[in-house]
């Protein structure tokens, strides 16, 4: 078992332009010898130095690197997914940098937890600019930024395990179970956030464990563009569209208008007008709230007409 082979997977969509090399580089510093991991790298449709800067790596890193023309990243993950070798597969980012010893907490975890079939590590925050104002402790960090800085390992639940620092051991996966296509980031327009969670939320329903490793670290990088309330709050909208794709037997039930379930119309307003009356005043943690579920539920209605169209009056 102290042997476990493991399969580190991303894809990247003009990742040359940001931090792909930071990640690159820090795969390069892991402790695990390269004889007992691999790294399958998917170029996602980019338009710029992507291909040529990964190619750059091949002879510092055990890579495979791939090319997914269609975009999204849940598709490109798939491609990834039918190529791994590994005993433990491995989800990350190409903006995260990883602690030297990352890959060999994994597999220590892994082999010391063997009746638990998914681990989440601990996902630190690597601020491009340290935030500032009050703003910063009302962020549900976990949604926002896949940010799970528990120091503590142990069993988890399942939707406490995150994209950037996900392990699956590959019997679970099989050759079956792979991301769901129709939700993930893509370029250009507003997508169901949730591919991760979705993933793990299955496994989880078919009896698969969770644990956290916390020894298991990983920095994921956050742009000051995206530390501002009005950026967080419009991301709201992204996470209410996936809801309903995840939780789908959640969504209201009874009479609609517009597709869209009379209780949810009732909620929306709610939080309309809440938004609406607080809007103009000083920031307030109340006010951010509000604002934010405004989005959320805006989000929530586009992904219930997406998602679940059909769902029955319960």
């Amino acid at each position: 078992m102290s042997d476990l082979f493991v399969s580190v997977l991303f894809s990247s969509y003009n990742g040359a332009s940001r931090r792909l090399r930071h990640t690159l580089d820090s795969l390069v510093r892991q402790e695990l010898p390269h004889d007992r991991w691999e790294l399958i790298a998917v170029d996602n449709n980019s338009n710029d130095d992507t291909f040529d800067l990964l190619t750059s790596f091949s002879d510092k890193l055990p890579i495979t690197i791939l090319q997914q023309r269609k975009p999204g990243k849940s598709g490109a993950l798939n491609l990834a997914l039918d190529r791994v070798k590994g005993d433990l597969v491995v989800f990350t980012d190409d903006d995260i940098r990883a602690e030297p010893n990352w890959l060999r907490a994994i597999v220590d975890c892994a082999v010391a937890h063997p009746g638990y079939g998914v681990f989440g590590g601990r996902i630190v925050p690597d601020w491009e600019k340290q935030p500032k104002g009050r703003f910063i402790e009302w962020i549900p960090m976990g949604s926002t930024f896949a940010i799970v800085d528990e120091t503590q390992s142990g069993p988890c639940d399942p939707t406490k395990v995150w994209g950037p620092n996900t392990i699956i051991r590959r019997e679970l996966l099989g050759t079956s179970v792979r991301y769901r296509e129709d939700i993930g980031p893509l370029p250009g327009k507003i997508f169901a956030m949730g591919e991760d969670a979705e993933i793990i939320i299955r496994l989880a329903a078919n009896g698969a464990k969770s644990y956290r490793c916390a020894e298991a670290v990983v920095h994921h990088w956050i742009p000051a563009s995206s530390v501002t309330e009005d950026w967080v709050q419009k991301r709201g909208e992204r996470l209410g569209y996936g809801m309903p794709a995840l939780f789908p037997d959640e969504v209201p039930g009874g009479v609609r208008l517009s597709g869209v379930p009379l209780p949810t119309w009732i909620e929306s307003a709610q939080w309309a007008f809440r938004a609406a009356t607080l809007y103009l005043l000083p920031q307030s943690k109340k006010r951010f709230w509000a604002i934010w579920k405004y989005y959320y539920m805006r989000g929530y209605r586009a992904g219930i007409r997406r998602y679940a169209p059909q769902t029955l009056a319960r």
